[in-house]
């Protein structure tokens, strides 16, 4: 089915540079006789036949990569066309070396190109708007560059020939990114292209779109032990290449970019001799009396219902009603979605998809669109859920906690950024299954969730999170970003919504009640689609706001209108209990962890020393057993008390709040800290073992403070004292820690 995203083995790709060389991909092929062309269109295939013997090498080596009639083209441009604005855009359709986690479509930016005849060359330039600064400064930004084949007899012998260049689509200089820059950190990593293979020429209504089969290295390592690609430099896959004239769309409203940042922008144009940068919201061409915007569903969510697990469920129904949910906002019918067939392609430039990627291990759920990077006005989108994400909210709505720990338990790898070298942007959306229960192991049977609202069965609540998904990723299509802020309007009681938004990450039991646009989303479309003047009064923090940690409680996956008493502290209790009793540390703890560093690094004192305290409280010392544990308990304690303050000074992961945010100075929290730190230095309990000793001594020296400083000395001249009752080991592990502390306190300060 062309829908279906085809992978390839490595043995596939090794015949792929013998059969490259032998075809003459980039050059002219073995001319043979041409079916026959008619010219008039303004792009026009020319057809390169292979003889029977590349045609046979091409089905055996290339099966399900290469097109199964081995065909490529050159491709013929109206001249008088050239000086025309287009829309240059690619899909990745599929990325090969490693299927499992990197089968995901991905579009690139549309650029807005011009082309230019010269020295033997078609170049493409830069077209979009607002690239001049000012009148001294007027940049020609080179995009593309195809070399002008001027030797195909067949084409030359065409009637009005002279009237078209003749282009090799695969021979140019393809300066499209694979890995991107999120990939390795911040950066793009260059990404050179080794061998394409033009192929599916297909003609649209206005232009013309075709695949390119590619491999090529970049120039950093990827260790991907268990790929179908072992070269760690190497990446191969497929792109959907469009060349589309440019057009915006009739009565298109472009929307200046409000703050606070409510919705995506577009590249950004320049006003020319001001320095100003004009930014647009991102939108789609919505207004009333026009034809709706059609999603089609890859049939292959009709096989989950051969699953056991969703036998009888409405699957489709579910997507449908995600899709469609956002026509109520708007008061009028935007979108429409409808079940495809086994000749989509979700490559093709002028649908939208709503995609099931079948995989296991990819646990995620995307929203991707391209824009006009004038005017912000959104051209296509595709969103997708991941099988593995379905089957996790199946197991968590079942109670089957240990699938969904042992499922979530992955490879954590980022997914694979397309973009043209020299032009990024910002995922829109990567919502990630791992982090989906955050603490809710605790709370899954409580009253509260069992009680409350309409008795569904299991395949009925993974309907409403199908729907909910969909909802949230259609919503980034129609311009919206994050609002992690909308849990905070639920108090508890049946009678409030469980979120003013669809755009926040949704707790795992509250998904199956956040069915249709909040208050939140409402107001916002409205606003940005001209059907009113008032900006969302809800409230409201986003991706950049949970990144800065501005507000504590700007955190996803939590609930309630105070989350940290009612919510982040009773789970952290729980999960430090189960830990306590031999439960792995897993995505939960982790998820929590770094919620309730928010409230110590940014809240109020008052926050700061309760979401302290709730940390520390079942591992500090003194440390109470319990009646009836084991040494174990205590063993896990140090090791637990450890990785919190490691977590609170010394965890130096990008990203993390320690790089951004210094501690906390507010006399409660500072005292309980430097108790604690104090009793695990001098092991007043007798259970702290000397690693973990160590560390205190490096939180310490990191805490930069008079006080911290203090405890320090206060420590060396205790463990001092100590020494001459001491022996064997434990005198030769004193002494060690003493020359740590005589080396950090002499200087103390950095």
């Amino acid at each position: 089915m062309m829908w279906r995203q085809h992978f390839s083995t490595r043995r596939s790709w090794m015949g792929a540079l013998a059969l490259v060389a032998t075809l003459g991909v980039g050059c002219d092929a073995p001319e043979v006789p041409a079916p026959a062309m008619v010219l008039g269109d303004d792009f026009v295939e020319v057809p390169r036949e292979l003889t029977s013997e590349q045609h046979t090498q091409v089905t055996q080596k290339l099966d399900g990569v290469v097109d199964p009639t081995g065909r490529t083209f050159y491709l013929a441009i109206r001249k008088s066309e050239l000086k025309q604005r287009w829309f240059l855009s690619a899909t990745l359709r599929q990325l090969n070396f490693d299927p499992e986690y990197y089968g995901l479509p991905a579009n690139l930016i549309p650029r807005v190109i011009r082309f230019q005849e010269q020295n033997g060359k078609l170049y493409a330039f830069d077209a979009r708007d607002g690239l001049t600064r000012n009148d001294i400064f007027k940049p020609d930004s080179l995009v593309e560059a195809y070399p002008i084949v001027t030797d195909h007899a067949p084409f030359n012998r065409l009637p009005g020939s002279d009237q078209y260049v003749l282009i090799d689509p695969a021979a140019g200089l393809n300066r499209v990114g694979i890995l991107g820059d999120h990939w390795y950190g911040p950066g793009a990593i260059d990404f050179r292209m080794e061998l394409l293979f033009s192929q599916r020429f297909r003609r649209l209504s206005d232009g013309v779109q075709y695949e390119q089969v590619f491999t090529g290295f970049t120039d950093v390592f990827d260790d991907r032990s268990d790929s179908l690609e072992r070269n760690g430099f190497r990446a191969s896959g497929t792109l959907a290449m469009a060349l589309r004239k440019y057009k915006e769309g009739e009565g298109f409203t472009e929307m200046p970019a409000p703050e606070p940042r409510h919705y995506f922008r577009s590249e950004g144009r320049f006003i020319p001799n001001t320095g100003e940068l004009a930014l647009n919201a991102i939108k789609w061409n919505i207004r009333p009396g026009m034809k709706p915007i059609r999603f089609y569903i890859t049939p292959n969510f009709l096989e989950l219902n051969e699953d056991p697990r969703y036998r009888g469920a409405d699957v489709v129904g579910a997507v449908k009603r995600g899709i469609e949910g956002w026509n109520a906002a708007f008061g009028f019918k935007v979108f429409e979605a409808v079940l495809g067939d086994s000749s989509m392609d979700i490559g093709e430039d002028d649908k939208n998809f709503a995609v099931l990627d079948p995989k296991v291990h990819a646990h995620l759920a995307i929203a991707d669109f391209s824009s006009n990077p004038n005017t912000g006005e959104v051209r296509r989108a595709t969103v997708m859920i991941s099988a593995a994400m379905i089957h996790d909210a199946e197991a968590f709505f079942a109670g089957e906690l240990t699938v969904f720990s042992s499922a979530s338990a992955r490879d954590e790898s980022p997914r694979p950024r397309l973009y043209w070298v020299g032009l990024t942007r910002e995922p829109s959306c990567e919502l990630d299954a791992a982090s989906l229960p955050s603490g809710f192991s605790a709370r899954l049977s409580s009253e509260e969730d069992r009680s409350e609202g309409p008795a569904l069965t299991v395949k009925q609540k993974v309907e409403r999170y199908l729907t909910y998904i969909m909802l949230h990723e259609v919503g980034h299509t129609l311009g919206l970003r994050h609002n992690f802020n909308g849990s905070r309007v639920y108090d508890g009681t049946p009678q409030t919504p469980r979120s003013s938004t669809v755009m926040d990450y949704s707790a795992m039991p509250d998904t199956i009640h956040v069915q249709a646009p909040g208050t939140y989303d409402v107001a916002a479309v409205r606003y940005l689609y001209g059907l009113s003047t008032a900006l969302p009064t809800d409230l409201f923090c986003t991706d950049s706001d949970v990144l800065a940690w501005a507000e504590p409680a700007c955190v996803h996956y939590d609930r309630y209108d105070d989350p940290l008493t009612r919510f982040h502290l009773p789970n952290m209790r729980t999960l430090v209990e189960q830990v306590l009793r031999g439960a792995p540390v897993g995505v939960d703890f982790r998820a929590s962890l770094q919620a309730l560093d928010s409230f110590v690094r940014g809240g109020d004192a008052s926050g700061q020393a309760q979401a302290y305290d709730v940390l520390m409280q079942q591992v500090r010392p003194p440390l109470q057993i319990p009646s009836g544990e084991g040494a174990a308990y205590a063993v896990r304690a140090n090791d637990l008390a450890r990785r919190i303050l490691s977590f609170l000074y010394l965890d130096t992961r990008v990203g993390q709040p320690h790089a951004v945010k210094p501690p906390p100075t507010t006399p409660a929290y500072t005292q309980a800290l430097l108790a604690d730190v104090r009793g695990i230095l001098l092991n007043v309990d007798g259970v702290r073992t000397f690693p973990v000793r160590r560390v205190m001594v490096n939180l310490l020296k990191a805490h930069q403070t008079l006080a911290a400083y203090g405890v320090l000395q206060e420590a060396h001249t205790e463990l001092t004292a100590r020494l001459p009752t001491l022996s064997g080991d434990e005198r030769l592990g004193t002494m060690e820690l003493l020359g740590r502390i005589e080396v950090a306190r002499s200087p103390y300060f950095r």
